[in-house]
């Protein structure tokens, strides 16, 4: 049965569109992808009523009952694999790990390996399983990568001449703007230097008109027809500057693109590197869809942006010392000539990744460039998950230690299906070994005390200091479980002092919801079966992760907007819940989210976070106290004091109060604005953000002062 069909449940939609896909689920990578029928091979060719039960219940968050359905479908039909993919969904987003690994584990094997949705849920598992190793390394390569982007920042860049390469082929349409993009840089020891590798329209003679009104040291060389590869390798050999910089004839800078790739990439040792790249269709290149603040880059070092099959589209993102390039041999003459030679650099050298959108294009890709790309992606994948070929530059993601870390990342976003079969099949033999199932025991809470146990949970908009407030209260007695968030590159360097778990949980319910991190414009139902699972859940977690801890510690930005729930679930898990609300200026919140929206969206999404803040700890029954992180950073001491006892909670502010000096540094607030920068925001919106911030700053003041 093709999912282009009716759906046998009689709504009259197809069934991609009904019990075809599971819409919860499909919000965010790295979510499970849900399906009523696969591209694998099935026993029945239509649902069965109970299977059809068992999505629908699904499809509300009512895990345990959908659970029981898919069960009984099995048990009725087991040949049902479907049910047994569906009820492996099930059990991880329960976060039942080895049971959802046998599960979607023989639905593999059932379907001969060949359903794209069962390995790419396979691979959600896999890549939970594999996190306590790839956190370890990944740790160590932050820590590395810092104190290498430290000695870099140490060094000044070494401004020399550039020599851009402009290769073009019939681009009459678009060569000027190219050319004239290079003059208006606003580093000026360039030269231009463009390849014609073939041209028969009105590019030769284009270029010829204006090249001499540039202002910049600038020539053609003609080829015969060939390959842009061949036509830049020998337009390069003419060079004169110490760096090259790429360009495609069809495509253009922008103006501070060679003077902040110098500031950031040109140093006495070679280096290479690139920047985002901005389309002038809306998207955005070198990102792929996030589910939290600034997942799009950071996660890794930025070598392994060279993996992801969109990264860098365009053969022109480059920028890299003219040793380099010699040294490797330039482009070769294969289908993707950029991503070739970005991987063969990258082998030995880590290159600089400018986060700014500073190459840009018009180009809209066609499937079938679309499908090359990603066979190309996937063939480099596989070469680095199976040759034992060395890599002497230790952050690469085609060096062996590393090979957990790409692993993860390539499961973790979702993409278990480009992973090749026999890696997976022999990564999931290998776990299903490590991680026998074991059947849950029965709870009871006879003889348990009413135990005084405290949650203290940090509340606060993305990127409000929340991080560092979190890690000084751990450090000072609240306890945080083994399994937290690790530390990314370009997000949190530091660590985020989150519990996986709990996040985990958050981005599943926001999923439900129809949320996200960034799209919170719902409503919390008073009941419902959502909300029953999500009790249900929270006391796994809770026994799991944080036992019988006295203190513990809990942080998310998006329990700001699901308070209410987690108040009762904590209440109800006899825990005393006490809150600490962290405030920063909304403009350095907003810009600090700058990569991934627009300053205006940002401080929408500040309001709509503490709007709901400021709601909930006005409840009578909320214990909360707001603190500054400007204050956090002038005088902790001061600041976990006040919390202690605003709170009532045990504090040990000078046990470890040398790694707290060490943690706290200056270059925690890379953004930084003023109340007379707020004042100047102008309209309705300005004012709504200000009158609110003033809100938050007074009850600061009175928890001080108090």
């Amino acid at each position: 049965m093709s999912r282009n069909e009716p759906c046998p449940c009689g709504s009259g939609k197809r069934i991609k569109h009904c019990h075809g896909a599971l819409a919860p689920s499909t919000a965010v990578p790295g979510a499970p992808v849900s399906q009523a029928i696969g591209s694998g091979t099935v026993t029945s060719a239509v649902p069965s009523p109970l299977h059809l039960e068992a999505l629908a219940a699904h499809r509300t968050g009512a895990l345990r009952r959908a659970e029981k359905l898919y069960r009984r479908a099995l048990e009725r039909d087991p040949g049902d694999v479907e049910s047994l993919h569906m009820l492996g969904v099930a059990q991880f987003e329960l976060m039942r790990y080895p049971e959802a690994l046998a599960l979607l584990w023989e639905a593999c094997e059932r379907s001969g390996w060949n359903d794209d949705v069962f390995r790419h849920n396979l691979g959600l598992v896999l890549a939970k399983l594999l996190g306590p190793s790839a956190n370890d390394r990944q740790e160590e390569l932050v820590r590395a990568y810092i104190a290498r982007e430290r000695e870099r920042a140490a060094t000044p860049p070494v401004e020399a001449r550039v020599s851009v390469v402009l290769t073009t082929r019939n681009d009459a349409p678009f060569i000027e703007r190219a050319l004239d993009s290079v003059a208006a840089q606003t580093y000026r020891d360039l030269e231009l230097i463009v390849a014609d590798f073939g041209s028969s329209d009105a590019t030769p003679a284009l270029v010829a008109r204006r090249l001499p009104t540039l202002g910049i040291a600038a020539r053609v060389t003609a080829a015969a027809p060939a390959s842009e590869a061949l036509a830049a390798n020998a337009a390069a050999d003419h060079a004169q500057g110490r760096y090259l910089a790429f360009l495609s004839g069809h495509e253009w800078f922008a103006p501070q693109r060679i003077e902040r790739l110098v500031a950031a990439i040109a140093r006495p040792v070679p280096s290479w590197g690139f920047s985002r790249v901005a389309s002038a269709h809306g998207s955005s290149h070198g990102a792929e869809a996030a589910s939290r603040p600034g997942e799009s880059l950071g996660w890794e070092p930025g070598s392994f942006t060279i993996m992801i099959s969109n990264a860098l589209e365009s053969n022109g993102n480059l920028f890299i010392d003219r040793e380099i390039f010699r040294t490797l041999g330039g482009f070769r003459d294969v289908p993707d000539p950029g991503a070739d030679l970005r991987e063969r650099a990258a082998r030995d050298v880590e290159p600089v990744v400018v986060p700014e959108h500073l190459y840009l294009s018009d180009a809209r890709s066609d499937a079938a460039a679309v499908r090359e790309r990603r066979a190309a992606a996937e063939d480099r994948l596989s070469r680095a998950l199976t040759e034992n070929a060395t890599a002497a530059n230790p952050f690469s993601p085609l060096h062996p230690a590393n090979r957990d870390v790409l692993l993860r990342a390539e499961l973790r976003a979702g993409r278990g299906d480009r992973i090749p079969v026999p890696v997976l099949r022999s990564l999931g033999a290998h776990w299903l070994q490590r991680t026998p199932v074991v059947t849950p025991r029965a709870r009871t809470d006879r003889g348990r005390s009413p135990a005084a146990k405290t949650a203290i949970v940090v509340l606060g908009a993305y990127r409000s200091g929340t991080s560092a407030l979190a890690r000084v209260l751990n450090l000072c007695g609240a306890f945080l479980p083994q399994r937290i968030v690790a530390a990314r590159l370009a997000i949190n360097p530091k660590g985020f002092w989150e519990t996986e778990a709990v996040n985990d949980l958050n981005a599943r319910l926001m999923r439900y919801l129809g949320a996200d991190w960034n799209r919170v414009h719902f409503k919390l139902p008073a009941s419902g079966p959502l909300l029953d699972e999500f009790l249900l859940n929270t006391r796994d977690v809770l026994e799991s992760e944080y036992a019988d801890a006295p203190l513990i510690l809990i942080k998310d930005p998006r329990v700001c907007v699901l308070a209410p729930w987690w108040h009762r679930a904590l209440k109800e898990h006899r825990y005393r819940p006490a809150y600490v609300v962290c405030m920063r200026n909304p403009l350095e919140v907003a810009r600090s989210l700058g990569s991934d929206m627009s300053t205006s969206q940002g401080l929408a999404l500040w309001s709509e976070y503490m709007q709901r803040v400021n709601a909930f700890t006005a409840l009578r029954d909320v214990s909360a106290v707001h603190v500054q992180y400007s204050d956090l950073l002038g005088d902790w001491r001061g600041v976990v004091g006040r919390i202690a006892r605003r709170l009532d909670v045990s504090l040990a502010a000078d046990a470890r109060a040398d790694e707290v000096d060490a943690f706290l540094e200056a270059a925690l607030r890379n953004h930084r604005a003023t109340d007379a920068d707020l004042e100047q925001l102008p309209g309705p919106e300005g004012n709504a953000v200000r009158a609110l911030y003033e809100r938050m700053i007074a009850r600061c003041a009175r928890d001080a002062a108090a």
